[in-house]
């Protein structure tokens, strides 16, 4: 049988895998909506595909936190303060990279993949409960 700590590693990857490959499809699938937006009408001005880019950023910044604590409780894992809080930060900060346009697929994989490796050592930490 595993150990709970190699138990609760995998499923923080695994979690963490499932939130960023998910958030980045909404991001990319917005993103694209907005280019094609603003390409069906290129004389709206300042405002065309607004909605549709504020829609994929509000997605890149929000479904992350969300999706790796309702994983984590889905998988019956909880005190998973570390991994939602540095797993966003961290996040945000493949945004400046990923999200620019500055990285390949391949590259953007690669992200992926090390933020899932990070989102399952993140994982391992968790508060210890005082001892009555």
């Amino acid at each position: 049988m595993l150990s709970s700590r190699l138990c609760r590693w995998i499923k923080g990857i695994v979690v963490s895998a499932a939130a960023a490959h998910a958030t980045y499809w909404v991001w990319e699938s917005a993103s694209e909506w907005e280019s094609e937006a603003q390409q069906a009408n290129p004389d709206g001005g300042i405002g065309a595909g607004f909605i549709e880019g504020a829609l994929a950023s509000f997605a890149w910044l929000t479904l992350v936190p969300v999706l790796l604590w309702a994983g984590m409780r889905l998988l019956r894992e909880r005190d998973n303060y570390l991994l939602v809080t540095m797993g966003s930060a961290t996040w945000i900060f493949l945004g400046t990279q990923v999200a620019e346009g500055g990285a390949s697929r391949v590259e953007t994989e690669l992200f992926l993949v090390a933020f899932a490796l990070l989102g399952g050592f993140l994982s391992l930490f968790h508060p210890s409960s005082p001892e009555g």
